[in-house]
């Protein structure tokens, strides 16, 4: 007897922080594949891998896991064993030598870096930790210390060899995060391990990252996206196979002080939390780079970054301003359905 169950499956990426809904279609038969579902702690969210096949898929599911775990082991900069640790305590003091996966993420991050007019910036690391966006408890810094944390930031600061894997940092009281793109590298590392296996119908979600590839039974899957202003509502649901999307948005991580809303997305340029936006989605061939560029569309603001994404035709992306507005890239319409009470905030670009 086939049963047909509409599942929502929420996501959590820490506390008050982002949530997307993969909407898919299970039909379990004796006859047909099984959509089978694991999840696991790592890089501080909640990893999960959805995927079409059997238990016996278990060996390469655990591979999966692990290739993220190994990401966070090399680029996490709070564990003192990690490359990106390693990189941070030798700050003006020379080179380290880094794996190839570091070396080729930190170069990423420089060139999106670029390519986005420093909108993505991976040395934020003193800022971060100035507003306390890497513990349990940010706090609201002065300004006097956020001008200070400022002079330790500039990609012109990182050089990184592809060909040696060095990395190194100009000045003293640097530091690297890789925050906004590492996840995404994980995630791709993870698909990489699973189409090697023979698994091609897939899901690979860290924590709001995420990479699909193929589909359930019958149909592709089905992504959706956050309301900002309801972390149990979505408000469009695209749908997605052999291409990653990434969310980033204002109520992921942020506190109030004085009816004012300090989130996690900082301005390179100032120091401050981005303004503008409420939440950028872009769909990209990797996951990495829709990471990375999630969070610099949010920080250029809408006007810029539809005028960047007029130029990198490639690149998708949905866009909610602080007054509930939705834009989005036109190429999009045929795969993209609102909610209906958002329908009319829609203006394509």
């Amino acid at each position: 007897m086939m049963r047909r169950l509409n599942l929502f499956l929420g996501i959590p990426f820490g506390p008050r922080r982002f949530l997307i809904l993969l909407c898919l279609l299970v039909v379990a038969a004796c006859d047909r594949p099984q959509v089978l579902h694991k999840g696991q702690w790592i890089m501080g969210t909640v990893v999960e891998i959805t995927w079409v096949g059997s238990p016996a898929s278990n060996r390469v599911i655990k591979q999966a896991f692990d290739a993220i775990r190994a990401v966070d082991n090399a680029m996490n900069p709070d564990k003192p064993n990690s490359e990106l640790f390693r990189i941070n305590a030798r700050a003006g003091r020379g080179p380290v030598t880094v794996s190839p996966n570091t070396c080729r993420v930190t170069h990423e991050g420089l060139r999106i870096g670029e390519e986005t007019g420093g909108a993505f910036d991976i040395t934020l690391g003193p800022l971060i930790r100035l507003w306390g966006w890497d513990t349990q408890h940010p706090r609201l810094p002065s300004g006097e210390a956020i001008s200070v944390a400022l002079k330790k930031t500039g990609l012109g600061g990182v050089t990184c060899d592809p060909d040696t894997h060095q990395v190194s940092l100009k000045r003293k009281g640097m530091a690297i995060d890789l925050g906004g793109i590492a996840k995404g590298f994980a995630v791709d590392q993870a698909a990489k391990v699973l189409k090697t296996g023979k698994i091609d119908n897939f899901i690979v979600n860290a924590g709001g990252d995420l990479y699909a590839s193929g589909g359930p039974p019958g149909r592709p899957w089905r992504i959706g996206i956050q309301d900002p202003d309801d972390s149990g509502a979505i408000f469009a649901v695209v749908t997605l196979s052999g291409r990653a999307i990434a969310t980033s948005g204002d109520y992921e991580h942020f506190f109030i002080r004085n009816h004012i809303r300090y989130h996690h997305i900082l301005d390179p340029a100032t120091g401050l939390p981005a303004r503008g936006l409420r939440s950028v989605s872009v769909l990209a061939g990797t996951t990495m780079e829709a990471d990375a560029l999630a969070t610099a569309l949010f920080v250029m603001g809408r006007k810029k970054a539809a005028r960047w994404l007029a130029r990198h035709t490639g690149i998708q992306a949905v866009l909610m301003d602080d007054r509930h507005r939705i834009f989005a890239s036109r190429s999009l319409k045929p795969q993209v359905r609102w909610k209906e009470k958002f329908k009319q905030l829609v203006t394509y670009f």
